[in-house]
């Protein structure tokens, strides 16, 4: 049943619908673990390298893709690309087959890194306004990381029972989204056939306008170094967790216990073997909880603090979060999900400030390559903490990103103004403006 820009309140419902589909929590804790079977780590590493960098070097063009083609049907491609990539994976076996379904997954997500903000932006814009941006991206991305918790768990559960069951239960899943995205509205300009969105010529000009100037330059490089951080930090979540507790009786944990239970002679899931990758799936469904909570109240925050002060305390955190871990190593823990609160807490917020400053035409490529600029400054962050990590272990890894963090931020703070003069806030109501901001329209 297709939703149409008249009945905003159906609209957002659809699209936080689209959102709790969006997951791929089956694989989430057990994708390392598939790869390696068939892989050695040299390879493993050469496959995540060239994702990277085609994932870094696609964002222009599929952000100039969803400007140019419409950012719905764009968005549609994406999900199918992801889900043919997710059931490639039942089948490869070797370097070359693992290197195409790689290059299918980078395309799905470049695809949608850029053109997914711009969508919403446009179609808040036409009904309830642009202001409730961050309020209705917040929500969206905690119904999605909600789904995970429970995702994620059964995807662990499935890898017990085949290891190439995670992957079609995503795969399935990603095909239904396509479904529910392709009965959302395109943009108004798109759906009256009169924005074709920049020419090549035109869109790195726009680019040049936006990006390498003030006021959006300082933020966005400011933006990336934080996200930097938490993309290298969370690399490093496994093998921290086994060198902190690796003497831990697995059945002694109150989660592993009550799986243990649950799976042995008479549980309710006999059959179900409990090995470390099942335990993993508890582990990873409550950073995805933890993540839901903050970013369903990323709009209050905003409203509240203001972008300016979140970025700063965002700063203050994840500089504490990879540092205590050196003398304390057990706080370790507490930064796997401090990470994930600051990445989820400042996405919306930061998709907000940039929306805002792009004109309808080229926002979806100006949005990717903000995008692209995230995955550029990552890299030296991933390199950093793979040295540190080979030479003094995992929790010097964390360590390093500190130190890093606090040799780039401090200086962009100091001369390069990244922080907004405003404060941010965004109005207070209901999704679709019928409301208040106490009411819940999930």
């Amino acid at each position: 049943m297709r939703v149409d820009l008249s009945n905003p309140r159906a609209l957002i419902r659809r699209y936080y619908l689209f959102q709790a589909l969006a997951a791929v929590g089956f694989i989430s804790p057990i994708f390392a673990l598939f790869v390696l079977r068939d892989l050695t780590y040299p390879q493993y590493g050469t496959l995540s390298a060239v994702y990277s960098l085609l994932l870094v070097a696609g964002e222009i063009p599929t952000g100039y893709v969803g400007d140019r083609f419409g950012r719905r049907d764009t968005l549609v491609a994406s999900k199918v690309a992801l889900a043919c990539s997710l059931l490639g994976f039942v089948a490869v076996d070797s370097f070359a087959s693992y290197l195409a379904v790689y290059v299918v997954w980078a395309l799905g997500i470049a695809l949608t890194s850029g053109t997914g903000s711009a969508w919403l932006y446009e179609v808040l814009e036409s009904t309830v306004g642009e202001n409730r941006f961050t309020h209705v991206r917040g929500r969206g991305q905690a119904i999605a990381r909600w789904s995970s918790t429970v995702t994620t768990v059964v995807g662990a559960l499935l890898y017990g029972l085949d290891p190439r069951y995670p992957f079609v239960a995503a795969g399935a899943l990603m095909l239904v989204g396509a479904g529910v995205i392709a009965t959302l509205p395109r943009t108004e300009q798109f759906e009256r056939g009169d924005a074709t969105g920049p020419s090549v010529r035109e869109a790195l000009p726009l680019l040049r306008d936006r990006l390498a100037r003030p006021p959006l330059r300082s933020f966005v490089l400011f933006a990336a170094v934080l996200f930097g951080v938490v993309g290298a930090a969370n690399q490093y979540v496994q093998p921290i967790a086994v060198a902190v507790v690796e003497d831990v009786e697995l059945a002694a944990l109150p989660v592993a216990g009550a799986v243990e239970g649950a799976t042995g002679e008479g549980g309710v899931l006999a059959g179900l073997p409990l090995t470390a990758e099942t335990g993993l799936g508890p582990l990873y469904a409550s950073f995805a909880a933890v993540a839901a909570a903050v970013s369903y109240y990323a709009g209050p925050i905003e409203a509240r603090l203001g972008l300016r002060r979140v970025l700063a305390l965002a700063a203050v955190t994840l500089a504490a979060a990879t540092l205590v871990p050196l003398a304390v190593p057990l706080a370790a823990f507490a930064s796997f999900y401090l990470l994930r609160a600051v990445h989820f807490l400042l996405r919306p917020m930061v998709e907000n400030h940039v929306n805002g400053r792009v004109e309808d035409v080229g926002r979806a490529t100006v949005l990717s390559a903000v995008s692209m600029v995230f995955g550029l400054a990552r890299t030296p962050f991933v390199v950093l903490a793979g040295v540190a990590a080979g030479a003094r272990g995992p929790v010097a890894a964390y360590g390093a990103l500190g130190v890093l963090l606090l040799a780039t931020a401090l200086p962009l703070a100091a001369f390069g103004s990244p922080f907004p003069d405003g404060d941010g806030a965004t109005d207070d109501g209901d999704d679709t403006g019928e409301g208040t901001a106490s009411e819940s329209v999930d």
